[in-house]
């Protein structure tokens, strides 16, 4: 299930007064009084889909590699209709192609790019099947990484899209560093997350990634990495 599902609301109520705004700051005005970290207004107060055409497809390529599982590549295609008469999108994902088909749910937005959002949702499946841990654990760590300031950093970035450079900025979040709960899993505790963003390509998030990192530090046990392709329609 996606964690911005309306129904979770009420469950998260107190995560959501620490950072779930990431999520459902489109749905209530009250996030508009809220402290926001940087890392939150890159992600929840820009209009990423200003720049957008709708209706629209954009393609990403979802790549991952590393010693841990089978290399594989797919494709990731987000569907941004015309805003509904409440000035909602109604998101729609076809997340993966084949076998490896992911379900995701739909989702209203009237100005955040929800892919991270979908990819976070593949991320969690795959911690919770590698650590048998629970969804709830690392939905919380992975939205309050965001909100604690010695969890994450933003560098400056470069995104190659079209055969163009753009300036825009990367955020690095690190969601089970010093976390009592991840001596249950050390060896992907060290995992490490990262959004780069810039302004001008399309839906304004380039690309979505993240490495676990190997105890000899070569290889990685597994990287991800969900970058923007096209728009395709």
């Amino acid at each position: 299930m996606m964690f911005f599902l309306i129904r979770l609301k009420y469950f998260f109520k107190f995560a959501f007064l620490l950072t779930s705004i990431i999520f459902f700051a489109h749905h209530t005005s009250s996030a508009d009084n809220m402290e926001l970290t940087e890392a939150h207004k890159l992600l929840v107060k820009k209009d990423h889909l200003a720049n957008l055409n709708k209706p629209t497809k954009l393609k990403y390529i979802y790549k991952k590699k590393g010693s841990l599982e089978p290399n594989f590549n797919d494709r990731v295609i987000m569907i941004v209709p015309e805003k509904d008469d409440k000035g909602y999108h109604h998101i729609k994902f076809d997340f993966f192609s084949g076998y490896n088909k992911e379900d995701l749910t739909s989702a209203k937005y009237k100005t955040t790019n929800p892919i991270f959002h979908a990819f976070w949702d593949h991320d969690i499946k795959v911690m919770t099947r590698l650590t048998k841990g629970s969804v709830v654990y690392f939905r919380k760590r992975i939205t309050w990484s965001l909100s604690d300031k010695l969890k994450f950093n933003i560098k400056p970035a470069t995104c190659n899209y079209n055969n163009e450079k753009f300036d825009g900025h990367k955020i690095e979040h690190r969601p089970y560093e010093q976390d009592y709960d991840a001596t249950k899993f050390k060896k992907y505790a060290k995992k490490k997350y990262y959004i780069t963003l810039c302004d001008k390509i399309p839906g304004m998030i380039y690309k979505i990634e993240t490495i676990i990192p190997s105890e000899d530090g070569k290889e990685p046990l597994i990287q991800e990495t969900l970058t923007l392709q096209e728009i395709i329609s």
